[in-house]
């Protein structure tokens, strides 16, 4: 792969419904280690895109790329988290997170799996099953059992919206975390929420969708890492940041799209 490579690359992507165009004429470009946040309303294509890279979805014209290759079916490469946990409530919480490995016909030799598990605060329940953990706790073996196969992009649909607010900031929190961490600095990632403050809170990169799946706003964050919910309001980018992606989510219909890079505000 060249150095110039995009990790993920889509070119004038479609996809149809039927007669119906969801998702109309997206081209993005991801490096290694993006962490890309998308943001519209419901219904204009999101997690339908998503699902596209994953390589669950047909495209109905252009194409995805994974370091050059086209995605076309489903590939280890790649984790998806949802946002209904999707844990198996026959496997105790352990086997859930080494379910994703066995697929694959690895083992856990390495102890990825209880490794995970003290990260995200739940050794103790290595043998629990699924309906003695909270919504939060099964978000975490969620997020655990997509981390432990190692992949190169990690596709988060709506992760913590099923949770309480204070869970949820918890859990960014815990997300933040795992992302910075030195191990992890190979892995890109794309996530779909509709909570402006999280895209800002996590993003590198934020772009709005359009309420009939056109591309609005591709931005930068110029909110330096580390950043936490607690710091993010006062700092001086934010009111400017939040107010452009709220302004094009209400014009979704017919804001041209358009690339801001602000710079970096220390």
């Amino acid at each position: 792969m060249s150095l110039h490579t995009p990790k993920i690359l889509l070119e004038h992507v479609a996809i149809t419904f039927g007669k119906r165009l969801v998702v109309q004429d997206i081209s993005l470009a991801l490096q290694e280690h993006d962490l890309l946040c998308i943001v519209g309303p419901s219904g204009c294509g999101k997690t339908t895109l998503l699902r596209a890279v994953a390589g669950l979805m047909p495209l109905s014209r252009g194409r995805i790329l994974l370091d050059g290759a086209a995605i076309t079916r489903p590939t280890s490469r790649i984790a998806m988290i949802f946002q209904h946990f999707g844990l198996f409530p026959w496997k105790t919480v352990r086997a859930n997170i080494e379910y994703g490995l066995s697929v694959q016909g690895r083992r856990d030799e390495n102890g990825i799996a209880m490794r995970l598990l003290e990260v995200m605060g739940l050794a103790e329940f290595a043998q629990c099953y699924p309906y003695e953990l909270s919504g939060g706790m099964q978000q975490r073996v969620g997020i655990a059992r997509a981390l432990a196969v190692q992949p190169e992009v990690l596709l988060l649909d709506e992760p913590f919206s099923a949770v309480d607010a204070i869970t949820r900031e918890m859990l960014q929190g815990e997300l933040i975390r795992l992302w910075e961490d030195p191990q992890r600095r190979q892995t890109t990632a794309i996530l779909v929420t509709h909570d402006l403050d999280e895209a800002i809170l996590l993003g590198d990169r934020i772009v709005v969708l359009g309420s009939t799946g056109q591309l609005c706003l591709d931005l930068n964050v110029p909110i330096p890492r580390p950043r936490t919910p607690q710091n993010l309001r006062f700092h001086a980018a934010y009111p400017q940041l939040r107010n452009q992606i709220w302004e094009a989510l209400h014009g979704s219909g017919n804001v041209p799209y358009q690339i801001k890079n602000y710079p970096t505000i220390s």
